[in-house]
């Protein structure tokens, strides 16, 4: 017996490892052709640019490690199913979940893994790949300037502009106070540039020939200016940059919920806390549903395989979001709305699991 588990075990292994490596490349192709951009066409360096890659690399094996275990199980079982070797095993006196069980071990310790992964490897690489955005700007400015798109460089700035001409930028459009408290100011100029101050290290974006405009008593209020100047990011904003919700552990999240007295605060810290244990569970989850599915589909393909594994993929991590949605905008408490998705997966996995043994 323990020969048909060993067997199933490596059938998976190999499967699930080329479907990581395919699917962390195809999530990082966007990246890959961003940093070939800022390498080649805006002489950023890199050494510099492929920290930055390695630093979305974690993110990216949240979703990717539970979607390859789901595709190789697709691929192995569906062969299984195809080439009727689980009528065969079931003729020679072989209890399905035998087979089942070299799986079920594998989704269980990933989930345990990317538990602790998603906690302590995750949050910090979040953290430092803005840390390190933040310091590539400050080193070379134009560099993620893109026409046509809106760049935020500080908190509560963002522009965009429609053309650019070496170092200058050409009819822009800024808001100022994005995600404060105060009135939203909104800034149009002819043109504009992005200067450093050598002494201070200090970025600030100078407008030229333009409007400022923001709300005032119900009206609005415009002044014509020449030059306008706001300053972006200095290297103490860099050394002293807070941490965001998404970017803390538990154990820090638990320590910030106790300190916060505001009820949406702490909902809102609640509901990242209960979303990270059970994104966590999801490769457990991929197998009580992949499993099922396999053996209805009866196709080993690998392209019928990762179409599959796909559209469950996305009900899922769709399902999560609307979780997420509930948890923070109504009344239902986190720790039930998040798991919500796990507990219908789980129970439908379960469903047709049972059905196929029986079957």
């Amino acid at each position: 017996m323990k020969i048909l588990q060993r067997f199933v075990l490596r059938e998976l292994m190999l499967p699930c490892l080329l479907c990581f490596a395919v699917l962390c490349f195809i999530f990082m192709a966007g990246y890959l052709v961003k940093a070939a951009d800022l390498i080649i066409g805006r002489g950023v360096p890199f050494t510099q640019t492929l920290y930055v890659l390695l630093l979305v690399v974690p993110s990216l094996v949240s979703y990717t490690a539970p979607m390859s275990l789901l595709t190789g199980i697709l691929i192995v079982f569906g062969g299984f199913s195809q080439h009727n070797e689980f009528r065969a095993m079931k003729a020679s006196g072989v209890h399905p979940l035998r087979f089942m069980t070299p799986p079920l071990i594998l989704g269980f310790a990933l989930s345990v893994f990317m538990f602790v992964f998603n906690d302590q490897v995750a949050p910090h690489a979040r953290f430092e790949l803005r840390r390190a955005t933040k310091k590539m700007i400050m080193l070379h400015p134009m560099a993620l300037i893109e026409p046509g798109r809106f760049v935020k460089i500080s908190s509560d700035i963002i522009f965009l502009t429609k053309r650019v001409e070496k170092n200058m930028m050409l009819d822009i459009v800024a808001h100022e106070g994005v995600d404060t408290d105060r009135p939203v100011r909104t800034i149009v100029a002819e043109r504009g540039e992005i200067v450093t101050d050598p002494e201070t290290g200090k970025l600030e974006v100078h407008l030229y020939d333009g409007s400022v405009s923001e709300s005032v008593d119900k009206g609005i209020q415009s002044v014509q200016f020449q030059t306008y100047r706001f300053p972006t990011l200095a290297e103490n904003d860099v050394q002293k940059m807070g941490k965001k919700k998404k970017d803390m552990t538990l154990a820090e999240i638990l320590v910030d919920v106790s300190e916060k007295t505001d009820p949406k605060d702490r909902r809102e810290l609640w509901a990242v806390f209960h979303q990270r244990i059970a994104f966590a569970f999801a490769s457990l989850v991929f197998v009580f549903v992949g499993i099922p599915i396999a053996t209805v589909v009866k196709r080993g393909e690998v392209v019928i395989s990762f179409g599959i594994s796909m559209a469950a993929a996305s009900i899922y991590y769709v399902l999560f979001a609307i979780a997420q949605t509930l948890a923070t905008r109504t009344g239902l408490p986190p720790y039930v709305s998040l798991w919500i998705p796990n507990i219908v997966l789980l129970g439908v996995g379960t469903y047709l699991l049972r059905k196929a043994i029986l079957s």
